[in-house]
């Protein structure tokens, strides 16, 4: 049986365009006030209509927070903390500051890298060298609620074994995942509920580590939603009265952190990845002879979120490149063709488009004879918009908008670069020439935005340009409109 050996070779992974919007008590004024450069290279802070809003001047200085905070640095490239008053919270230092607003509460992550003398048990001998390495490099990590002066973590660790950051991942309004620990926000107060979860599902469900049996929790309820489950690679199904197995199913080069076919041991039922909220069907009930064939040599599942429907890959070795072709079941254990679905995408390890495929995207006369698209990637919250790599004959590859919709290109494939700035408002940064600069485009309005160039444009608005001693010089401009926060 015809095994496929891409899904060895390449950590399959699945997302959905959903946008984690942070959720700013309405009750707090929000503050939006951005760094302007001023003629002597300084940075002091304006609202939206340039009105300076604090009297201090600034070497350096990042926007504010909406809960109003901003970090700043002096001449020595040292940076403190400061709020909307322009009062400093954390003085200029060498530590490293990062923000991250929750909810109504803002998080301080501080990081400080030094060298930790070390007890003589574990001094570095290096015998041949003659010397003795007494110490190490150590990172002292520290994040903390600003509001409630309230520590989330204290620690100094190893150089090499900081995983720890800021990013908070919002299972709903009050539900937060920080460094694999589950918070509840109340009062402004974070409690712990539970630690290391390896897995964060949609609509609030988690998996929390396990060894070989898994759980399903969700925020609602203290008892897990599903137990007894164990990772399996094979599914078996009945057609016509007749066992048939599927076996090598979701094989990957370096084993999951949580299987990607979960079986329920009391019933049979089996959950599949990335979701696992419905089980898979466990007997064909329609399908043609075909079909049943295409299935004998599927070895990729996945489960559309959000839909009946579940994915079948079947590797394709007749390809010139290394694909899937594709089969669909439905809940009720009908094999389909083709299904219609939004929002659901099967990526690779550095997230390059698998599902829905070229063949998928392109109408058959859509690109020219000597063209060979290459990697694809999605813009997020659109329609139907795609960033395509193109090799035209012997040139260097370029890239385009491709609308699978419409199914003509929004922007035609000679770009060097093109950066998603904003996916929902189709804002873009585009790339004429290798090393070139990026203009600011809107797809929407088919226009280019204002009528300068720069080296590089962030999608928060920093932007570096060349200075006339070809210095770098970074300030901010508002990507929808153009406008520039410099004197």
């Amino acid at each position: 049986m015809i095994k496929s050996v891409l899904v060895g070779l390449i950590t399959i992974l699945c997302m959905t365009a959903c946008a984690q919007e942070s959720t700013i008590n309405p009750s707090l004024e929000s503050i939006h006030w951005i760094p302007m450069q001023t003629k002597d290279k300084q940075f002091v802070y304006v609202d939206s209509s340039l009105q300076q809003q604090l009297t201090q001047k600034f070497y350096g200085a990042e926007p504010f927070t909406p809960t109003g905070y901003a970090i700043v640095s002096n001449e020595k490239n040292q940076q403190a903390l400061i709020n909307s008053k322009g009062d400093f919270i954390e003085h200029y230092s060498d530590t490293d500051l990062g923000l991250q607003p929750l909810g109504q509460v803002t998080l301080l992550m501080k990081r400080r890298e030094h060298e930790k003398k070390l007890p003589f048990w574990n001094w570095n001998w290096n015998i041949m060298g003659g010397g003795v390495k007494k110490t190490a490099p150590y990172v002292k990590v520290e994040i903390r609620v600003l509001e409630t002066d309230q520590i989330l973590l204290d620690k100094d660790i190893p150089y090499d074994e900081n995983e720890y950051n800021s990013d908070a991942y919002h299972l709903d309004d009050k539900h937060f995942i920080l460094n694999g620990n589950l918070y509840e926000l109340k009062n402004q107060y974070l409690k712990k509920l539970s630690t290391k979860i390896d897995m964060i599902l949609e609509n609030g469900r988690y998996i929390p580590p396990a060894e070989n049996r898994f759980e399903i929790y969700d925020i609602q309820h203290k008892q897990p939603i599903f137990s007894n489950l164990v990772g399996v690679d094979k599914i078996d199904l009945l057609w016509n009265g007749q066992p048939l197995q599927l076996d090598s199913i979701n094989q990957d080069r370096y084993k999951p952190t949580v299987p990607k076919l979960l079986k329920d041991n009391n019933t049979g039922a089996i959950y599949v990845f990335p979701q696992y909220e419905k089980a898979l069907p466990k007997q064909i009930k329609q399908a043609t002879t075909e079909q049943i064939a295409f299935l004998k040599e599927v070895s990729l599942v996945y489960s559309v979120n959000n839909s009946p429907y579940f994915i079948l890959g079947r590797f394709n070795y007749d390809h010139e490149a290394w694909a899937y072709d594709w089969l669909y079941l439905d809940k009720n254990g009908n094999l389909l063709n083709e299904i219609n679905v939004k929002d659901f995408f099967i990526l690779d390890q550095v997230g390059y488009l698998v599902w829905p495929d070229k063949h998928m995207l392109f109408t058959k006369n859509a690109l020219e004879k000597d063209w060979k698209t290459g990697k694809i990637n999605y813009v997020y919250q659109t329609e139907a918009l795609y960033l395509i790599n193109v090799k035209k004959g012997e040139q260097d590859p370029t890239m385009g908008l491709w609308n699978a919709k419409t199914k003509t290109w929004d922007l035609a494939p000679n770009f060097q670069h093109i950066d998603i700035l904003n996916g929902r408002r189709q804002i873009f940064a585009l790339q004429m020439q290798k090393d070139g600069p990026f203009t600011l485009y809107n797809n929407k309005t088919k226009q280019q935005i204002g009528t300068k160039n720069y080296d590089t444009i962030n999608p928060s608005g920093l932007v570096r340009v060349k200075g006339k001693g070809n210095e770098d010089n970074y300030y901010h401009i508002d990507i929808y409109t153009g406008k520039e926060y410099k004197e």
